[in-house]
């Protein structure tokens, strides 16, 4: 590895992941476009509003597009067990080089629950031997995994099964109900993708190209920023690193103390980030930009940080500028769409910029939902997320509306309407979870 070290400021670093990572390239495809960023979470709605943000023209359409018809893209369990949307191509290669983990995930819970590693080899060998070509609804699965006579397990273990199912390359998430929802459908891998071999064989090779791909995503990163992202204990990464040796560098960043690692190819990148314009960007929470790391000073200002994430890292929605986090939001929607925001104190000059587009982002989502209107409300600052309850990181803005109304829909975040109503901890779909 190169040892020389190059300083950059944290205003090139920010403008430069505003350009490659908060953007993308108009040249690019969908799929290119998230094969070349790695970290799009699966979950609704969160999914397409991290797209949307980047390719403000895309149409839900367009992503089951993709998902269902063309099936280039799939949603999967990947870096640290959390659910991502990735080009189906590069699915092959996480799950070799995550093999490992995934196999190993909830293992507790499955053995509280009374299933054992030999129980899921019987319920590949059903799913297997029914060979359904077409995807099934979580109950039709559960059919097929036990006899008429069995007694089924709880809701909550039926869930747990089901994922299992998908952490091993076993079952697939197909179909949707709905742009917010988290009800899928499930297909047979095997049938899904059948030129895929989902195999835990090369694992080396294949973390070595998914750190590299970290790398080329979100650099410069630090050692702990890939184990933390990744999953993998700190000598697998080591080894990774090592692998990588030629093609990395070191940089001095000025919010960081320690040095920081890049591919030398983006060296000149960085060094020639074009000259952007404002462009102020609405990022759903947990996006790519605002979770792509273990330390994320370089996104947001020491006295902003605590209204941008939580206690255990979730960040909620946020407008960026030029690679900065200068503002939150929040919305809500039923036969009328309520956008919220606020804009942090040192950013006031930008006031009538952000303004005007959050009217017209708001008036976006309200014909997405299918709104009759969309009301616009500036809102200030409650308690950082840390000193409030779980959970409070969909509602940076508070519960409570600007307004009174009947419509209980209004009461409730279009992002709690998942499968499973929980939010875990450190992000998304970690083991431990933290109940809102």
């Amino acid at each position: 590895m190169n040892q020389r070290t190059e300083k950059f400021t944290l205003k090139a670093i920010q403008q430069y992941h505003h350009a490659s990572l908060v953007r993308f390239d108009d040249q690019e495809t969908l799929v290119e476009a998230l094969g070349n960023r790695i970290g799009f979470v699966g979950a609704n709605p969160v999914a397409f509003l991290s797209i949307l943000a980047r390719r403000p023209e895309i149409r839900l359409n367009d992503l089951d597009e993709a998902i269902l018809t063309d099936k280039t893209l799939v949603r999967a369990n990947a870096f640290r067990n959390s659910l991502f949307l990735i080009a189906s191509v590069d699915y092959p290669v996480y799950f070799r080089a995550l093999s490992q983990l995934l196999k190993n995930s909830n293992q507790l819970k499955m053995h509280a629950a009374g299933i054992s590693e030999m129980d899921l080899l019987r319920m590949q060998h059903r799913l297997e031997e029914a060979n359904s070509h077409i995807s099934q609804t979580h109950e039709q699965i559960v059919e097929v995994l036990y006899s008429k006579n069995a007694i089924l397990p709880c809701g909550d273990v039926q869930k747990l099964i089901i994922r299992k199912l998908c952490e091993l390359g076993i079952l697939v998430r197909t179909h949707h109900k709905g742009w917010k929802g988290n009800d899928f459908l499930y297909a047979l891998a095997k049938n899904w993708f059948p030129d895929f071999r989902l195999t835990p064989e090369n694992q080396e090779g294949a973390r070595t190209q998914m750190v590299r791909r970290y790398i080329a995503s979100y650099g410069p990163v630090s050692k702990e920023d890939i184990v933390w992202w990744t999953g993998l204990n700190e000598n697998q990464v080591q080894r990774t690193l090592s692998n990588l040796r030629r093609e990395l560098t070191l940089i001095g960043l000025e919010s960081h103390r320690d040095e920081l690692l890049v591919l030398k190819e983006k060296i000149h990148l960085i060094k020639q980030s074009p000259a952007l314009e404002q462009n102020i960007v609405f990022l759903p929470p947990w996006d790519p930009f605002t979770s792509g790391w273990l330390n994320r000073k370089r996104t947001t200002k020491k006295s902003d940080f605590g209204f941008v994430y939580d206690a255990v890292g979730n960040a909620t929605g946020t407008i960026v500028q030029l690679g900065r986090v200068i503002g939150i939001w929040q919305f809500r929607d039923s036969q009328e769409h309520v956008f919220e925001y606020h804009l942090f104190e040192a950013y006031r000059d930008l006031k009538h910029d952000v303004n005007f587009l959050a009217k017209q982002y708001a008036e976006l989502l309200a014909k997405i939902s299918g709104a009759a209107t969309a009301n616009l409300f500036e809102r200030p600052l409650l308690e950082p997320l840390a000193k409030r309850t779980p959970g409070s990181f969909l509602w940076p803005l508070g519960k409570e509306l600007p307004f009174k109304t009947n419509d209980p829909n209004l009461m409730r975040s279009p992002l709690e309407r998942r499968a499973s109503n929980t939010f875990r901890k450190p992000y998304l779909d970690g083991d431990n979870l933290v109940r809102p």
